[in-house]
């Protein structure tokens, strides 16, 4: 997609944006990812300056205070305040009290269905008065609705990817994996799960129901740290697979760039969990930028991270046969999945759907 176009470059004096990440690089996640390409991207069209907690969920607190205080001072200074997510929805009325800015939230998914603590009855109430509201998924926006928050303030924006951005591999890139590897991997076919291990991924039901029921010549690659480790290497180690499943742990970038390029298929096994749900699923689209595709679970919001036939296949949930059936079967054309992708996700269009849905928010 092409820069801005002159009409729009000329009205970017006129709008400041005071942009609030409550999780920023150098933390890891989707989260910190959108929020940094938003920043970066929305630089393009607007004045934005950007309040960000870089250091965990420790200094939430401390951070909550700091945009406090600064709102107070400098509120008045902006146009837009934009938040990267709904936990610090209580904040709005202490916005509106200095300023008149138009406030507006984007929305992932566990920042609207998160239910312990009292989360519902604190964060939701304020969150309805927003003046925009942007769920990264159709799912999530039925989660809003679902929440009674106003369908008229709903404006579905998918999370984006900058597609101009791929690795180049280096040999130690390639030697560091094969390294954790320890194994001979020729000849062998290559699925990739890379991401948190928590209950939602789905790593341990797809193990058990449908790994255990593929040809020998397939070997599993799961990439990432998390609670789930120590039981989804116990049920390895338990039925055998060591020398066809192997849990890497922590990956560089420029590791995960090597496994996509390195992989046959890119798994999303997700399961429903109330507790804990898929906004999204930007690693979908970061397999997609290496042209690799991907098989994933028909659930929440990964429905709106494939273009299913075209970047990928999805499946009933916890459906093993037909899992199993895809893996074995799956016929996409790999030479259209990276511009088919860049065409609908690229940060270049998310960006300018965010700009434009801005600009009618300040002429109302």
């Amino acid at each position: 997609m092409n820069p801005p176009n002159n009409s729009k470059k000329s009205q970017t004096n006129r709008i400041n944006i005071l942009f609030i990440a409550r999780t920023y690089p150098p933390l890891v996640g989707g989260m910190e990812k959108f929020a940094s390409d938003f920043y970066t991207f929305m630089n393009q069209y607007v004045n934005t300056e950007l309040i960000a907690n870089r250091v965990g969920k420790k200094n939430i607190i401390p951070f909550f205070f700091r945009v406090m205080i600064y709102v107070i001072f400098h509120a008045k200074d902006y146009d837009i305040i934009h938040f990267n997510d709904a936990i610090l929805a209580p904040l709005l009325p202490i916005i509106r009290i200095f300023s008149n800015a138009k406030i507006t939230f984007t929305v992932h998914g566990l920042d609207i269905v998160y239910e312990k603590f009292g989360y519902q009855s604190l964060i939701v109430p304020f969150l309805k008065k927003a003046d925009r509201i942007f769920p990264v998924s159709r799912y999530t926006k039925e989660q809003c609705i679902n929440r009674n928050l106003p369908a008229k303030k709903l404006s579905v924006i998918t999370n984006g990817l900058d597609f101009s951005q791929r690795i180049t591999i280096t040999d130690k890139d390639k030697r560091s994996i094969h390294s954790k590897l320890n194994v001979d991997i020729e000849n062998k076919k290559i699925l990739l799960t890379l991401g948190r291990l928590i209950p939602r991924k789905g790593h341990s039901w797809f193990i058990e129901n449908v790994f255990t029921k593929l040809p020998k010549n397939i070997v599993y690659l799961i990439a990432g740290d998390g609670p789930e480790y120590p039981h989804i290497q116990s049920i390895v180690n338990n039925l055998g697979l060591s020398d066809r499943i192997f849990l890497l742990g922590y990956v560089s970038e420029e590791e995960k760039a090597y496994l996509f390029q390195l992989a046959d298929l890119f798994i999303m096994p997700n399961i429903t969990d109330k507790n804990d749900q898929e906004g999204f699923g930007i690693v979908l689209l970061e397999a997609g930028s290496y042209s690799l595709p991907v098989v994933a679970s028909n659930i929440e919001g990964i429905t709106d991270a494939v273009i299913d036939g075209v970047s990928g296949k999805l499946v009933e949930e916890k459906n093993a046969h037909d899992f199993i059936n895809t893996i074995l079967n799956i016929e996409l054309d790999r030479n259209i999945i990276f511009e088919k992708l860049r065409q609908q996700y690229d940060w270049q269009i998310i960006s300018e759907k965010y700009y434009d849905e801005f600009i009618q928010l300040t002429q109302s």
